[in-house]
C-alpha cells in the first residue's frame, strides 16, 4: 500500500511542478485560460504559489511522510477551485477529470498524515 501513495506522491510532482512554474512564469496559454473564464491573472500566480509550495512539501515528504501529506493538503484546495471552474465553465468531462486528481491529493493527504492525529 505505501508503494502506491509513492507512486501518487511522484504523479503529483509531476503534474503540480509543470503547472506551478508555468503559471508563476505567465506562460501565454496560462493566461490565456485565465482570461477566458474571466479571472484575473492573480488568481493564477497564488494558485502558482500555492502548488509551488505544494511540490517543495511532497519533495520533503521522500524523507518525512507527514510533511508529504500536508504538500498534497495545501493541493486540496486549489484543486476544490479547478473543480468548480471545470464544472461550471467547461463541459462536464473536464470536471470530472479534476475530481479525480482533487481524490488522489485527499487520498494522499489523508493516508501521509494519519500518523499525526
Amino acid at each position: 500500500m505505501d508503494l502506491t501513495f509513492l507512486v501518487l506522491q511522484v504523479l503529483l510532482l509531476a503534474f503540480f511542478l509543470p503547472s506551478a512554474l508555468l503559471k508563476l512564469a505567465g506562460h501565454p496559454h496560462m493566461r490565456k485560460e485565465f482570461a477566458r473564464f474571466q479571472y484575473p491573472y492573480a488568481i493564477a500566480r497564488l494558485a502558482g504559489v500555492m502548488e509551488l509550495i505544494a511540490c517543495a512539501l511532497l519533495l520533503a515528504g521522500f524523507r518525512r511522510e507527514a510533511v508529504a501529506g500536508l504538500g498534497a493538503a495545501v493541493l486540496v484546495p486549489v484543486m476544490i477551485g479547478a473543480a468548480w471552474t471545470n464544472f461550471t465553465k467547461r463541459p462536464a468531462a473536464f470536471g470530472l477529470g479534476t475530481m479525480v486528481i482533487l481524490a488522489v491529493c485527499a487520498a494522499l493527504a489523508i493516508y501521509r498524515l494519519r500518523g499525526l492525529a
